[in-house]
């Protein structure tokens, strides 16, 4: 039995007394953290982890390694000088036997002024409790088959019973279902448009990776034999865990893509794939089968715990002693463990998306625990529950019953901001991936959409910027039009305008509106190819010459020069007063750009910020002649500070961006 060193066995002591307690506790704020004392150095730490099962916890998972990566001037031997700063939450416990807490650090380099921050949760359980005869917990495995099942099926028959605001929100029965015998290998397929179906049939969904071994899929030529019966030795091991974990919760049939949709018949494919939204929000549950890689890997895949070294996506599990006589059992999670699923690989994919934020219940089957999450609720398979305040930082991956327009829009922007950074396999299903999150999210708010972007919140969709590396241009959408940020298969942010406000407020003034937006489809929005586009837009414009600064290069966003300044770093390290990308790529050779002024800030504050009262948000245009006079063409966007408008002067001019 571990004995932790005197630092961390403050923190033990902190979930012994609340175990001890032997009641719930939620704080209302759980996120709250306080500065708890613990090693000042990362030499200390080092040192620590030798004898402390915690402090190795916490150096297999700090930041260290990236801070080195960034900052390469700093050696080995000087970098245990580094400082380390600690907080802790308040401990949470959920029934009588589990506790919960987040351990964060911060490392700093004084000398390059950066800090870098890592999290740690931290589980509790007491050593003789019933909890921890769970074999999750008593012998740090797998659980086995029936315990997993007998878990999944506690949290579903609570959520069904308990939870109104969980049950599907639409009973479109998909056109077509597979039907689960009594043995769970008699399976079939079902057209519900001919057979007679109740339309309150329950379904399951799966959602998973194709990856690059195609699944079994249904085509044209063998669908007919498919109706009749599904040779169940044929299918993934995927579709046979998802259908025995259907088949467990009395769910008789079960919804997978590559079976309901014909896949070599494009006119299938285009009416299925605009029926996403009614498809996972009339979903009983949805079986996703996070982590693994493709279909052969199955839902529940390699459920080893010890993989700390591998991918950060394990636990550390440990046995500890507190004031010699609680004996406890730990379990160490590298991050917030209420992120594990964004951290998954199904996570990485364009398609799980919609299936995520649509889905009314989850089952996350995971490494190294299965977790669960629907409108009201966060359960992990360690048995700790995650509610109310505790959960609601996590909730934008739901759609929420209750939401205002403006709520409404922030969560948008969270979800494409999410999905920009998601990989497809074919370049051209990246506005297919989103043709049911977007009649979700227009029949909500009554929005009008306009390629992944809004008539009525079209300024702020305008002002994007991209984060990423640059793309391989085989991967862009040429198609698209230069405004819209789904031309850009890599990430973006729709925050640039306000990124060095931080929270403090402001007021915010719009200097561009919109005369004439319009996206005409040849079918169905977004499985279908467009017509045309059109957008028109009045602004103050004006030419500027703008030139990344070779010192700024570094920075992301980098910083620019404006026509001939030359910068002064003598009173200030970082002179430079305007930031800016451009879209497609790293600099450019030419630097003369059409800038239309989209948005001006102004701190709400006394003090101006670094001295200057203004911030101005600007795209960069090039023109683009045609038969009709000059269009534009997108190619970057920037942001400039000073203490008068930059562009008082500037031409009021009516223009068309293509």
């Amino acid at each position: 039995m571990a004995k932790p060193c005197r630092n961390c066995a403050i923190i033990f002591f902190i979930q012994s007394d609340l175990l001890a307690a032997d009641n719930d506790s939620h704080p209302d704020h759980v996120d709250d953290y306080s500065p708890v004392r613990h090693h000042s150095t990362v030499e200390d730490l080092i040192k620590s982890a030798n004898t402390c099962s915690l402090c190795s916890a916490i150096e297999k998972s700090w930041s260290l390694p990236r801070l080195l990566a960034k900052f390469p001037d700093i050696k080995y031997e000087d970098f245990g000088s580094l400082e380390l700063t600690w907080k802790l939450t308040d401990a949470s416990s959920c029934g009588r036997d589990v506790v919960c807490n987040f351990l964060s650090g911060d490392i700093t380099a004084p000398s390059h002024g950066y800090s870098d921050t890592f999290k740690l949760t931290i589980m509790t359980c007491r050593l003789e409790s019933r909890t921890n005869q769970a074999a999750l917990w008593s012998s740090s495995r797998e659980s086995p088959a029936n315990e997993r099942n007998r878990i999944i099926q506690s949290w579903y028959a609570d959520c069904v019973s308990h939870h109104p605001e969980c049950a599907p929100s639409t009973f479109e029965l998909p056109r077509r279902l597979v039907q689960i015998g009594s043995d769970k290998t008699d399976l079939r397929l079902i057209d519900t448009t001919v057979e007679t179906t109740d339309k309150n049939t329950s379904y399951a969904t799966l959602s998973y990776s194709w990856g690059l071994s195609r699944p079994f899929t249904t085509t044209q030529s063998n669908i007919g034999s498919f109706l009749n019966s599904l040779p169940a030795e044929l299918l993934p091991k995927t579709f046979h865990d998802a259908i025995e974990t259907a088949w467990e919760l009395g769910l008789r049939y079960i919804w997978i893509d590559s079976l309901c949709i014909i896949q070599d018949d494009l006119d299938d494919w285009r009416r299925e794939a605009s029926r996403m939204k009614d498809v996972y929000a009339g979903s009983s549950v949805t079986i996703s089968a996070s982590d693994a890689k493709d279909s052969t890997q199955g839902c529940f895949v390699n459920y080893g715990l010890d993989l700390w070294e591998n991918d950060g996506k394990g636990v550390v599990p440990m046995t500890v002693a507190v004031r010699g006589k609680l004996a406890l059992e730990i379990r160490v999670h590298q991050g917030d463990i209420r992120r594990r699923t964004l951290d998954s690989n199904l996570s990485t994919r364009g398609w799980t998306l919609q299936e995520q934020i649509l889905s009314h219940r989850v089952i996350h089957c995971m490494r190294p625990e299965i977790h669960w999450n629907c409108h009201r609720k966060y359960h992990t398979e360690s048995q700790f529950t995650f509610d109310g305040a505790r959960f609601k930082p996590f909730l934008s991956k739901f759609l929420p019953s209750h939401a205002t327009a403006a709520e409404m829009q922030r969560l948008w922007v969270e979800w494409m901001t999410d999905y920009s950074t998601r990989d497809l396999t074919v370049t051209k299903d990246r506005l297919g991936a989103l043709a049911g999150m977007v009649q979700y999210f227009g029949e909500r708010t009554g929005f009008k959409h306009l390629l992944a972007c809004w008539q009525e919140t079209l300024i702020d969709d305008l002002l994007w910027i991209r984060c990423g590396d640059i793309i391989d241009p085989s991967m862009s959408l040429p198609q698209v039009p230069s405004w819209s940020w789904l031309t850009r298969a890599c990430k973006i942010s729709f925050r640039f305008y306000d990124r060095v406000m931080g929270g403090l407020k402001y007021v915010a003034q719009d200097h561009t509106k919109i005369v004439e937006s319009s996206v005409y489809w040849t079918g169905e929005p977004m499985v279908s190819d467009f017509s045309s586009t059109n957008l028109v837009v009045e602004g103050p414009v004006m030419q500027m010459r703008l030139r990344i600064d070779p010192r700024a290069k570094a920075f992301n966003p980098p910083y620019m020069n404006v026509g001939d300044e030359v910068q002064d770093f003598s009173d200030h390290p970082m002179a430079w007063r305007c930031a800016g990308q451009f879209d497609l790529e790293q600099d450019r050779e030419d630097d003369l750009f059409t800038c239309l002024l989209v948005r001006s800030v102004t701190p709400d504050y006394e003090d101006p910020l670094d001295g200057y009262r203004l911030q101005e948000t600007f795209i960069l245009l090039l023109p683009v002649p045609t038969f009709e006079g000059m269009d534009y063409r997108r190619v970057g966007i920037a942001m400039i500070r000073g203490n008068a408008p930059k562009f008082r002067s500037a031409e009021i001019m009516r223009i068309r961006l293509v």
